[in-house]
């Protein structure tokens, strides 16, 4: 498989782990009984057509597009940064702890404690490795 194939293929795979790890009960991978229903709409309004977007930006044969793609994902890259890998190495405000308890307290968590900071579960360790996979060989290809 070619790169350009790649940079629209990865954002597929990540909304089918998206819709996967979001509906279907993997306990202790994940925690689908504890999600709010109301919240739940919000995050497949906002995690789930960026992903199709994104596609689309790199299945045409256009370099703007391949810069919108890339700016997307990069852009949810940062989010991801911001709401797991941050609180985990440099501490958190309060409202994560409180939302990290109800929603991710009784998920698989392999990583070490550091301190009282939040740890990425499982399930989101997951989604750091196919956006950084994702974001890797859509930065090499519009480079490329």
């Amino acid at each position: 498989m070619n790169l350009h194939v790649l940079a629209y293929v990865l954002p597929l795979l990540f909304l089918l782990y998206q819709l996967i790890i979001d509906f279907i009960d993997l306990f202790p991978f994940n925690d689908v009984r504890s999600r709010d229903k109301r919240l739940r709409k919000y995050e497949v309004l906002g995690n789930y057509p960026p992903l199709i977007i994104i596609a689309l930006c790199f299945y045409f044969n256009n370099q703007f597009a391949y810069w919108v793609g890339l700016l997307l994902t990069s852009i949810i890259m940062i989010m991801h940064l911001f709401t797991w890998w941050f609180p985990y190495f440099f501490g958190y405000p309060n409202n994560i702890r409180t939302d990290y308890e109800k929603y991710f307290k009784r998920t698989f968590k392999f990583l070490p404690k550091i301190k009282d900071h939040i740890i990425p579960d499982a399930e989101h360790v997951g989604v750091g490795i196919l956006l950084t996979i994702t974001l890797l060989v859509q930065i090499i290809f519009v480079n490329h």
